[in-house]
């Protein structure tokens, strides 16, 4: 068939007629390249066939897990999950499609890629960042703030063995807007169960304006704090945006600013949390092609801990389930 009489269902994807294939596929194997219908004016049009956002059982071909698809896999194979906090444009969304850019194309050696249950997902967060997408500079797109809470996943081969890997994705509009009612915090249901929390602030807005950003971090970590969500985990305080320093005075600074507010929030969590401090540049550094600085440590140092927390949760379910309920089914399940 001529690739012409072919098109692609997939928002954002030009399909055969572009020449390239958001789900990193040749055209004879992506699910999503259907047949074209021509209409009057020989246009091809694409076959209407309705998408589903987030997936509400675990499949390759999702974008995202919801709350009962996440807990259906967390169920089935256990697995470690990295809760996020972050605010708008930190940085969240590109740290994770750069990891699993990195992962993907063999360019992490501590880790190899062993499949994802939400590839279709990553290919669409990193497309508008690769060379394929023909786009001036690289740009992520920005979480929905009408999204609800939901999840991506990674299946790597460690030295230990496969390990399967969920993220958190909330909008970080989300954590701005919990700022004015921080008890509203305990209602996240991925802080809860998270076996670590990584707490995203952007280090160039902490070094030109740093009234804002840290002020921030400290409201939220302390509306996580007081309601419970931190005790016993590890939390990564991640310096974001480190390629935008330009200078090594620059980056000395911000790592001097980030071990600060590290201390400081050890001394607010007073033994209940343990807080270290990362730095991280997704981007390329202005005249160097390293990618993903820092990432590969800070996955590292994360899937050193242990999966489990040791939950001890009654066995009564509310006959409505919320996200939080979902999501600790599995524990529930596992008390005696």
């Amino acid at each position: 068939m001529d690739l012409r009489d072919l098109t692609c269902r997939v928002q954002g994807c030009g399909g055969p007629r572009s020449g390239v294939c958001i789900n990193n596929l040749r055209f004879e194997e992506c699910p999503d390249v259907v047949p074209a219908e021509r209409g009057d004016n020989s246009t091809a049009v694409a076959l209407e066939k309705p998408t589903q956002a987030v997936a509400t059982v675990s499949t390759g071909g999702a974008r995202s897990l919801d709350a009962r698809a996440c807990d259906a896999l967390l169920r089935e194979r256990g697995g470690f999950v990295i809760g996020l906090v972050a605010g708008p444009e930190v940085g969240k969304t590109t740290m994770i499609g750069t990891i699993y850019e990195l992962i993907h194309r063999g360019r992490m050696l501590s880790f190899r890629f062993a499949g994802s249950e939400t590839l279709r997902g990553y290919e669409e967060r990193c497309h508008r960042a690769r060379i394929a997408s023909n786009g001036i500079r690289p740009v992520t797109l920005h979480t929905p703030t009408a999204d609800q809470l939901s999840f991506t996943h990674l299946r790597l081969l460690t030295g230990e063995g496969i390990k399967d890997v969920v993220f958190s994705d909330r909008s970080g509009e989300h954590f701005e807007n919990v700022l004015a009612k921080p008890n509203e915090i305990a209602e996240f249901a991925e802080l809860g169960r998270a076996n670590a929390v990584l707490l995203l602030v952007d280090l160039a807005k902490m070094r030109t304006l740093p009234h804002h950003p840290t002020s921030q971090v400290r409201r939220l970590f302390m509306a996580m704090e007081q309601n419970g969500l931190l005790k016993g985990k590890p939390v990564v305080l991640v310096g974001t945006k480190a390629d935008l320093l330009k200078t090594k005075a620059d980056t000395t600074e911000a790592h001097a600013n980030l071990a600060r507010l590290t201390a400081e929030l050890n001394r607010r969590a007073n033994g209940g949390a343990n807080v270290t401090s990362a730095l991280i540049a997704s981007r390329a550094r202005k005249g160097t092609c390293v990618i993903g600085e820092g990432l590969e440590v800070l996955l590292g140092d994360l899937l050193r801990q242990p999966e489990a927390l040791g939950f001890t949760l009654g066995t009564a379910e509310p006959a409505s389930l919320t996200q939080v309920d979902l999501l600790m089914r599995n524990f529930r399940s596992k008390v005696s």
